[in-house]
């Protein structure tokens, strides 16, 4: 590959040498083939080779949501989709809801997206979790 730079920006969006990235099957054959290694770093691994991608803020962005036979589905920026079944936990910094796709807390959910699930978030023990429809009152 001949670009010097990829990187994750705060918007979620992939660059390339500071040039947006808009073909979303090349970002999402990057988002699939992202790895981090020991030092928090991240790094596209295709075939043999490596290439290092840096993040501003986190390399996941759900932009969009939707209920699926009472599971929520997260729609990321780069076109993967999470499948949340079972509750799981949200951390807010400041107010940005973040949770873990991958690795710990790599997944920012974008404004439309959390609105899209906000009727679907309990909060339990100064904790607040994201609960698929159908485990609302177990």
């Amino acid at each position: 590959m001949s670009v010097q730079e990829i990187r994750i920006k705060n918007d979620g969006k992939w660059y390339a040498d500071d040039r947006l990235m808009f073909r979303k099957p090349i970002v999402k054959l990057f988002a699939t083939n992202l790895e981090r290694d020991n030092n928090d770093g991240f790094y596209i691994r295709l075939n043999q080779e490596t290439f290092p991608v840096a993040v501003e803020d986190v390399p996941f962005l759900a932009t969009d949501a939707y209920i699926d036979e009472g599971a929520i589905v997260l729609v990321f920026y780069d076109e993967q989709e999470m499948r949340v079944e079972e509750e799981i936990p949200l951390t807010f910094k400041e107010d940005t809801p973040y949770l873990s796709f991958k690795w710990e807390n790599d997944t920012r959910l974008g404004r439309s997206a959390f609105w899209m699930v906000s009727n679907f978030l309990v909060e339990r023990n100064n904790q607040v979790f994201l609960t698929p429809p159908g485990k609302l009152n177990d």
